[in-house]
């Protein structure tokens, strides 16, 4: 059978089954952008979400841990705000927390986190694809403030020990551990302490050093020193834990840290260091020579502190007893302010985000 010229003519111009054909791509062209920017674009949100919980999740929990809490309270505050966060079915996540228990040694602890939830797809579902799931980790550490801004007045850590609190481990909390001070005016008397001078922390070679009360107290009134002081982790006796001291406080700046809870450094008397007294020229010494200079009628004033620490304390009272300056506080295991992983651990802690 043979074609007419006219009707091979009308076949080649027949465009409805070509029509036919760009319509069902192009369907299926805009059907594959709204998976893209409808199904895929609500996925990227809700991970971003995720990401957010997980974080928040991870630093919750790594609060927990660092107040003591163990962690079965650090898995639930981790998923009350993971929850808080995230608002998808099937939210769940597992918690790594290796030394939430068991602390030891003064390097950092980790919690891990990870958070995963079901994504119900809007238009994914006409490509045979109903659901999907996100997943995010986060990692927080927490342990010992190597950083803080504290206020100038030491405190000796001898006498954190006899009111419980040993460095390394400090007693867990609550309930908060009652610790009176004792303050002598007298430089040579036990316990030792002084003002530092902060302008000079850091330098072990500064002394002698004066701090005047008028900048101690808008100090006080400020919660802490303005700058961060970094005590790096490093060893007792490394000079960047040293500064200088300066034993003169008038009553008055006592009197202004009533009703303050404070952070304070702890001074090791044992590595900071002075000059021999009466009679020593000048001689340097450190606090680990005090007994055997005693023995012999002398002593080593201590002028430049090893700061090895840093403690809050909540001070109650305050009584100037003549010589003694008496000083009533609590102590309480902490998180907030600083950035952990050096000093010894006086139960001042920090947390930090680090993935």
């Amino acid at each position: 059978m043979r074609m007419s010229r006219a009707a091979f003519a009308r076949f080649r111009s027949e465009e409805r089954g070509a029509v036919l054909m760009i319509v069902a791509l192009c369907l299926l062209i805009l059907l594959g952008m709204l998976v893209l920017t409808v199904d895929l674009g609500r996925g990227v949100a809700y991970k971003r979400q995720l990401v957010t919980g997980a974080d928040a999740a991870a630093l919750a929990a790594a609060q927990q841990c660092a107040l003591g809490n163990g962690t079965s309270a650090a898995r639930t505050a981790g998923m009350d705000v993971l929850a808080q966060n995230v608002d998808l079915g099937g939210l769940g996540a597992i918690f790594d927390m290796p030394e939430c228990d068991t602390p030891s040694g003064l390097n950092l602890k980790t919690v891990t986190v990870v958070a995963s939830a079901d994504i119900d797809y809007y238009f994914a579902p006409i490509l045979g694809i109903s659901s999907g799931d996100v997943a995010a980790r986060a990692v927080a550490v927490w342990g010992a403030v190597a950083e803080e801004n504290p206020i100038p007045i030491t405190v000796d850590q001898v006498q954190l020990n006899s009111c419980g609190i040993y460095p390394n481990n400090p007693p867990k909390t609550p309930p908060p551990i009652p610790c009176p001070l004792e303050y002598p005016r007298d430089t040579l008397e036990q316990p030792r302490w002084g003002v530092l001078d902060l302008e000079n922390w850091g330098d072990a070679n500064a002394a002698p050093c004066s701090v005047d009360a008028n900048s101690l107290r808008e100090i006080i009134e400020a919660g802490g020193w303005s700058q961060d002081l970094d005590l790096n982790g490093d060893p007792p006796g490394t000079a960047s834990t040293m500064d200088c001291l300066d034993n003169g406080l008038s009553f008055s700046v006592w009197d202004f840290m009533v009703g303050r809870t404070l952070t304070f450094p702890v001074i090791d008397i044992q590595t900071s260091t002075g000059t021999i007294v009466p009679g020593g020229g000048g001689e340097a010494c450190t606090g680990a020579d005090i007994p055997k200079l005693q023995e012999i009628g002398k002593d080593c004033e201590i002028d430049t502190a090893n700061i090895i620490a840093f403690v809050v304390l909540h001070v109650n009272d305050v009584v100037n007893d003549g010589s003694t300056v008496r000083v009533d506080t609590t102590f309480e295991i902490t998180t907030g302010g600083g950035i952990p992983g050096g000093g010894v651990d006086f139960g001042d802690r920090a947390i930090r985000l680090v993935e």
